[in-house]
């Protein structure tokens, strides 16, 4: 009975032994990756870029005479506040005045040899052919005195209606040629605008409804609501963008040249059912597919899921298929995960 405990003994201790190590030999499971998601949303909530653009008057035009001439007067500076009807500038009327004079007596006796033609005509003693020949040198006179009245109408320049003098571009005594700018007008009847270029991408798909958020950093802070009045149908020759003009609400602290941003919505590109994920989530990207890693419902692991993807911008990447709205997926530690990973998720900004 003796000899028999030692070998009870020795058989426990190797039972223990081989016990501790089937423990050992047991795989452990991998710590928690730490990883930030982003939720998945449509492309359509997500499609709005920021804009900069300059404040105008939305009517802005430069004004001149119609005749070449030595600028007599101009009457206001910049940024003076004008009344419709108020003389702006006038041209030196010597030259203006006499040929209008010349015209007026070059008409009066355009108009006495057609009287004497007509009663010669009538007795006899004129031909068709010079009666005519007399009607129409008074018709040359008449309208070579209608262009002089206009000539001197126009040699003096007044507000087309109430406004702001945005620029002169000349100076008394200085001689212009006709269409000149001399003055440059706003009209303040249709307010200020806010004019942002955009590409034609962004053209073909601006939201035109509801308001856009503008901030213009003269007026402080707060961002304004403004309104597209007008997408431009035509590109600009040099940049070969598209003008947006938004009607931005009254403010005495408004002026033209002042620089906003504003921000504006495009259409998504791809239906009800396409969305769009950050970058940094996609990986294994090859022939319109690619992967992304989604949280489960816990919040606690991720899989991998095939996505189909579109179009890549700086908002992000379309996904045709794959993903639904409101599911998260990481976007960081890609590296280390895999099918089944258990995580510790964040979201951005949290």
């Amino acid at each position: 009975m003796k000899s028999v405990r030692p070998l009870v003994a020795a058989f426990c201790v190797a039972l223990a032994a081989c016990s501790a190590n089937d423990e050992a030999a047991q795989p452990r499971e991998a710590a928690p990756v730490a990883i930030r998601v982003a939720e998945v949303v449509p492309a359509e909530a997500a499609d709005t870029f920021r804009a900069a653009g300059t404040v105008r008057l939305r009517r802005e035009i430069d004004l001149g005479f119609t005749t070449p001439g030595r600028i007599a007067a101009i009457a206001v500076e910049e940024g003076d506040r004008v009344r419709k009807g108020q003389l702006l500038a006038a041209l030196d009327t010597t030259t203006v005045g006499a040929d209008l004079a010349a015209a007026a007596a070059e008409r009066t006796r355009a108009e006495a040899d057609l009287a004497r033609a007509r009663d010669l005509f009538a007795k006899g003693w004129l031909t068709r052919a010079r009666l005519d020949s007399a009607e129409a040198a008074y018709r040359a006179a008449a309208a070579a005195t209608t262009s002089a009245h206009f000539a001197a109408s126009t040699a003096r320049i007044a507000a087309p209606a109430d406004g702001h003098i945005l620029r002169r571009s000349a100076e008394v005594n200085q001689v212009v040629n006709a269409g000149t700018p001399v003055i440059s007008f706003g009209d303040d009847r249709d307010g200020f605008v806010l004019r942002v270029p955009v590409t034609d991408v962004q053209a073909a798909g601006i939201v035109r409804t509801g308001s856009v958020p503008v901030d213009i950093a003269a007026l402080g802070p707060a961002p304004i609501a403004a309104r597209i009045i007008e997408v431009a149908g035509r590109a600009d020759d040099r940049t070969g963008t598209f003008a947006v003009e938004l009607a931005l609400p009254p403010n005495p602290a408004l002026r033209s040249g002042q620089i906003g941003h504003a921000t504006l919505a495009v259409r998504g590109s791809g239906g009800g059912g396409t969305m769009i994920v950050p970058s940094s989530a996609v990986f294994a990207a090859r022939a319109g597919e690619a992967f992304v890693y989604v949280l489960d419902t816990e919040g606690e692991r991720v899989n991998p899921r095939r996505i189909v993807t579109g179009a890549t911008s700086d908002r992000g990447v379309v996904v045709l298929a794959g993903l639904r709205a409101g599911e998260r997926v990481a976007v960081t530690g890609i590296s280390q995960l895999a099918d089944g990973s258990r995580v510790t998720a964040t979201v951005p900004g949290a």
